[in-house]
């Protein structure tokens, strides 16, 4: 059934249009998947004109990001909670909102158009990943600083193993990119990085003296 703008008489309510679109768009992307996504199929769901979609979106993928922000809690500057959980917040922003179908049909989506359109590359990078890089690489040097991770870890490199963990699963992976992955990931980095483990494979492994004979 098709989803109509609610249009107040005169002039018309952009707002409510753009919602129309938004909302047309998540249902056609959860229940089709990208590879028959088009901004036809929207147009005719929503009850628009193509043009009312183009006038605000060059393109599907453009479309497609401001979707996946839309809603999306802003990353901000909060009160410390330590590490595993400042960073299990990060995460839990991306794996949460993949939970969803849609969403996860939409980032993949936009991995394709990225390959080919150099814009929709650099909006995805800006909005959607940058973003939460910045928030996660926050996080580490915080940890650092209170002696929660080791002095001297490469932030930027720990911040690829944790998203690209995430990318991986969305994209190839058997296992589904959802909370428990990014529990596990927290877990597992506060093992692995952690001062006193890292203490102790520097140190390497311990030999028993040998016991004196009675």
């Amino acid at each position: 059934m098709q989803k109509k703008a609610t249009l107040r008489a005169g002039r018309p309510r952009d707002e409510n249009v753009h919602r129309a679109i938004l909302e047309a768009t998540r249902d056609l992307i959860r229940e089709e998947g990208y590879s028959s996504f088009s901004i036809e199929g929207v147009a005719a769901r929503a009850g628009v004109a193509k043009q009312s979609i183009y006038r605000r979106w060059a393109s599907k993928g453009a479309l497609l990001v401001d979707l996946y922000m839309d809603g999306l809690q802003a990353t901000c500057p909060a009160p410390p909670g330590g590490f595993a959980v400042d960073l299990l917040a990060v995460m839990l922003q991306t794996t949460k909102r993949l939970e969803d179908a849609a969403y996860k049909n939409l980032l993949k989506g936009l991995v394709i158009e990225a390959q080919t359109d150099p814009e929709i590359r650099k909006m995805v990078l800006e909005r959607i990943i940058e973003p939460r890089r910045q928030a996660a690489m926050d996080v580490i040097r915080r940890a650092v600083r209170s002696g929660e991770l080791m002095a001297g870890v490469d932030a930027d490199m720990l911040v690829d193993f944790v998203f690209g963990a995430v990318w991986f699963n969305l994209l190839l992976g058997e296992a589904t990119a959802d909370n428990r992955l990014a529990r596990r990931m927290v877990d597992t980095i506060q093992a692995l990085m952690a001062p006193s483990t890292t203490d102790k494979l520097k140190d390497g492994p311990r030999t028993r003296s040998p016991k004196k004979a009675r």
